[in-house]
């Protein structure tokens, strides 16, 4: 993204300003303190993010646009009104939520805006919203929008408020009211109470022993600061004191010991050398005369030497194959007899298609098989042919006619039983009228009083209460009209039922007619049950006879089907059988085998080819046999005549070749090893008066520095340099102890605290005193086991004495409600340790990446520093090196404050480009980051920001004379090239183009 033009109607110190800068290239903006420069970059910001909250009124301008696919937009924002256009629809939307993934102005300024403070370098990766965002992004998978919606759903489930409304809030207040509601119910008597509460006094002897044990782990944890601390404690304060014992030689040269052990050394080595280069050194030449003879026929051995192997294998085949011609010659024999069994005495064909043969011969016994297995799967007819006569059979629709009577009448026959059963038991209750109805409807008038008394006392809910006296009132009222009306129910009601069965029993005399039952309706109810399933019965009977009929003639029409399939299938059979019989018929006459049999095709197969492969292998030898007797007399002469030539009287074999081979080979080396010698002994003399020069100069260098360090003889300087070793030993001591102490101490606060403690007391005191602690702590846990079994027998008694089953449920409403309590409570754990492990792995993709990034600035540092530096990292990617020509790694420490400068803005970059690479690439401001630089690289920095800049658009801010100078230079020197360099002056609130004033 690019921008392409700058609108500031009314911003700051700019009004009515217009300016279109470069799309590429390094824009060099120059001006004073209080020129705009500031006002300039905060409209840049502006238009991007919008203002800030509050910081709004008197602004108005806009910003044009032009994104990598090329097409431009506008943004406009004047005070609180703010669109996007396009030129054809105007949006509401951010820019940074439409095209960069959510990036807001904080981490544009931390990635893409750097002002000379910013130069953090690599630690510019710790902040949380550059990492989310750079690394989420470039990983496919917005890791820290996961982490926060896992935070949120977190927090829809919990608050740490106890006013929270959260479901795990509301489920844990439900707790606390259900255990106010046990807690809270009346009971009479009085060990009830005092159990309850002697159960709540457990609860807070329980809270102060635990308060207790905490506060003693709080200050165990107090005294293992200077326990830990006290050995490296004393061992610092001894090594304090052998540093102020060696004070003297504290102001030692640092490297003089290193100088008079290097000069030692390579005394050491020059008279090693020279005494190794006499030992080594040797009289005459080492080289003869007689080896020329062997060097002139060299070649010959070594093209002799080649053939050898094949010498030995072409006399190992000719013996090996004297007896395999005999086995040929008999096994071909053998092969032929049999073979012309099969051929009618004919001579055996060279070439037989045996595929062709098998397969016919298969075929043929496939089809013969076939036909066996046809005449064996002859359908049989299992169907009956005998037709069942008997009496006329009802129809289906005359069978649910009937059924449905049935199913009527069975229920009539239950209606009328429970009618009888109501008589009987009417007929049998006495005639005298109950008063029963009359104490029900007082009792009710009592329980209604009660109730409204209740409420009145504020023993009950007055919407409950009243609503129970009301409903007593009714039951009561109810009850005693009921009474009144009652005396001569009994007759009323037995004649009712009469008739209803006299009406039940005529409905089952019709339904009988219709079901074909001559049953009497005066029939007892059993009797008409059983005729019912007598019915029944008979309906099976028919359903089942229908079942067999249908079945019986389907099975004829399928076996109909099968037989003329089987027949179909014979034919086709015995039209195949005929074709394999021919098909082979013909093989047999084209092979010659006329006598061959389909069983006998694998085994003439078999003895065919072992002719066919002996009778091949016989004539192959025949012709390998007079190429290797050829061969081997020519090798014979060859090796004849090099015997001659090197003087050597010997029977020509290939063992005698192999052994004068050995003997040239020896020859070789000797010969070439007394030439290097010859050569090398005139360099071991050379060597020698150059060593005895080098030894003169280190032993007057170690006067030198026995005199630059004021010793007198070697062995005062020795001891001075043992002092000074033994003093740097003990510091090096005392500063890891100092070290070690303040990784214990963790703050200067605990430091200083450590360090006064460590001067005042003694081991012994903080042993004892965690001691106490700890013998107070186990005491503590003892006390706590003692008041849970207390508490536990407490309760197990309270539930024995529960007078009401309301306990119970309480307890079970609670346990219900605690389940759903743990079920909540394990969504929000289990979010919990989600937001762990998405924490770990972008902390892993975050390891894996930074060395994308450091490589890449690596590259840029070795472009700002002429090839000088690169840039390494350590495996943990936590250090960072700098690598100059020679391969020597720099530690950070060693920086100088330049070199540091270039590498953290080498990083800055690289991450911007990085980032660019994720969302989009956006303009680069740089505010002032080269003052710091000296000329030469402030030179080279502009060079590089100008390659990169054939890219990028990179605004670079300065109130520097010497950097708008060395721009210019930059400038001149890249004239020629387009999109390099753009130098503008900012003049109070005006923005114009410099002209080249070189």
């Amino acid at each position: 993204m690019k921008i392409t033009e700058m609108h500031l109607d009314d911003f700051g110190i700019y009004h009515g300003v217009s300016w279109n800068p470069p799309e590429h290239g390094l824009i060099v903006m120059h001006g004073r303190n209080e020129s705009g420069k500031t006002t300039l970059m905060k409209y840049v910001r502006s238009m991007f993010f919008g203002y800030l909250r509050g910081d709004w009124k008197g602004y108005f301008g806009s910003m044009g646009i032009r994104r990598e696919d090329g097409k431009e937009y506008r943004i406009v924002r004047n005070e609180k009104e703010y669109f996007l256009s396009d030129g054809s629809q105007k949006v509401q939307d951010e820019p940074a939520d439409l095209w960069w993934h959510g990036l807001d102005r904080q981490t544009y300024d931390k990635i893409f805006a750097m002002g000379l403070e910013d130069l953090q370098g690599f630690k510019i990766l710790s902040n949380e919203a550059v990492r989310s965002h750079f690394f989420s992004i470039e990983g496919g998978v917005s890791m820290g929008m996961a982490r926060s919606e896992v935070t949120k759903h977190m927090g829809n489930l919990l608050v740490a408020s106890p006013q929270g409304k959260k479901p795990i809030n509301s489920l844990l207040n439900e707790q606390k009211d259900f255990d106010r509601r046990i807690n809270g119910m009346a009971y009479d008597e009085d060990e009830f109470a005092s159990l309850q509460e002697t159960e709540q006094t457990t609860h807070e002897i329980e809270n102060r022993i635990r308060l207790d044990i905490e506060e003693s782990k709080q200050q165990i944890e107090r005294i293992s600061m200077p326990i830990a601390a006290w050995d490296v404690y004393k061992r610092g304060q001894d090594a304090l004191q052998h540093m102020q014992a060696l004070a003297d030689v504290s102001q030692f040269p640092a490297d003089g010991a290193q100088k008079w052990a290097e000069l030692e050394q390579n005394i050491k080595a020059i008279d090693d050398q020279v005494r190794k280069l006499k030992a080594t050194s040797r009289k005459g030449p080492a080289f003869q005369k007689s080896w020329n003879r062997w060097l002139a026929c060299g070649p010959q051995l070594d093209e002799m030497y080649h053939h050898v192997g094949e010498w030995k294998q072409g006399l190992a085949e000719l013996s090996d194959h004297e007896d395999k011609e005999m086995d040929w010659e008999f096994e071909g024999t053998k092969q032929a007899d049999l073979l012309k069994t099969w051929t009618d005495g004919k001579d055996i064909p060279t070439a037989v298609n045996w595929t062709q043969g098998i397969s016919a011969a298969a075929a043929l016994d496939h089809s013969r098989q076939d036909l066996e297995k046809w005449k064996a799967d002859k359908p049989k007819n299992v169907s009956s042919q005998d037709g069942e006569d008997g009496a006329a059979e009802k129809t289906k629709d005359e069978w649910e006619v009937i059924g449905t009577a049935v199913a009527t009448i069975q229920n009539v026959v239950m209606e009328r039983q429970k009618i009888q059963e109501q008589l009987e038991w009417l007929k049998t209750e006495p005639a005298s009228s109950s008063k029963a109805f009359t104490f029900v409807g007082v009792a009710f008038l009592v329980l209604a009083a009660l109730c409204v008394a209740a409420v009145y006392m504020g023993h009950f809910d007055s919407t409950v209460g009243l609503g129970g006296a009301a409903a007593c009132v009714v039951i009561s009222v109810i009850s005693l009209v009921r009474q009144s009306t009652g005396a001569d129910r009994i007759p009323r009601k037995i004649a009712e039922i009469e008739g209803r069965l006299a009406s039940v029993n005529g409905k089952i005399g019709d339904l009988a007619k219709e079901a074909e039952i001559t049953l009497s309706t005066d029939e007892s109810n059993e009797r008409w049950l059983q005729e019912l399933d007598a019915v029944r019965k008979q309906y099976l009977d028919w359903q089942t006879r229908e079942t067999k009929n249908a079945w019986q003639k389907e099975q004829k029409v399928m076996y109909d089907a099968i037989y003329e399939k089987w027949q179909a299938d014979g034919n086709t059979c015995k039209k195949q059988l005929l074709a394999c019989e021919s098909a082979w018929d013909g093989w047999r006459q084209k092979s010659s085998f006329s006598k061959l049999d389909t069983t006998d095709v694998a085994k003439a197969k078999e003895a065919w080819d072992t002719w066919h492969d002996v009778t091949t292998a016989a004539s192959d030898w025949k012709r390998r046999k007079m190429e290797l007797k050829g061969a081997i007399s020519r090798w014979s002469d060859t090796a004849e005549q090099i015997f001659r030539e090197v003087g050597v009287k010997q029977t020509v074999s290939p063992d005698a070749v192999e052994a004068i081979y050995k003997q040239w080979q020896d020859i070789r080396v000797q010969a070439e090893v007394a030439k290097e010698q010859d050569r090398q002994q005139k360099e071991r003399e050379s060597q020698i008066v150059s060593l005895g020069e080098e030894r003169q100069q280190r032993i007057q260098q170690q006067q030198e520095l026995l005199k630059a360090t004021g010793a007198q003889s070697e062995g005062e300087f020795r001891s001075k340099v043992l002092r000074f070793r033994q003093f740097h030993q003990y510091k090096e001591v005392y500063d890891q102890t100092e070290a070690h102490i303040r990784l214990i101490a963790k703050t200067p606060k605990n430091l200083s605290e450590l360090r006064h403690e460590l001067k005042i007391h003694t081991l012994k005191t903080w042993t004892d005193e965690r001691d106490y602690y700890q013998k107070k702590i186990a005491d503590a846990e003892k006390k706590l086991a003692e008041v849970a079994e207390k508490r536990g027998s407490i309760i197990e008694r309270l539930s024995q004495m529960a007078k009401t089953d309301e306990y119970g449920k309480l307890l079970q409403a609670k346990q219900n409600r605690k389940a759903e309590l743990d079920r909540a409570v394990d969504d929000w754990l289990t979010n919990m340790y989600t937001q762990y492990m998405l924490e770990q792995a972008q902390e892993y993709y975050e390891r894996v990446r930074q060395p994308v990034v450091i490589r890449q600035a690596g590259e840029y540092l070795n472009l700002m520093t002429q090839g000088r530096y690169t840039l390494q990292a350590s495996l943990d990617g936590k250090q960072l090196f700098a690598v100059d020509g020679s391969q020597r790694r720099v530690p950070e420490k060693q920086w100088s404050s330049g070199l540091g400068d270039q590498i953290y803005l080498a990083i800055r970059i690289s991450l911007a480009m990085a980032f660019s690479k994720q969302i989009e690439p956006m303009p680069l401001i740089l505010d002032d980051i080269l003052v710091r630089f000296d000329e030469q690289r402030q030179k080279e920095a502009i060079q590089f920001l100008a390659s990169l800049g054939k890219k990028e658009q990179i605004f670079l801010f300065t109130c520097s004379d010497a950097t708008l100078k060395l721009a210019e230079e930059v400038q001149k020197q890249l004239a020629g090239e387009t999109d390099t360099i753009h130098l503008f002056e900012i003049e109070k609130g005006t923005i114009k183009e410099l002209a080249n004033r070189l």
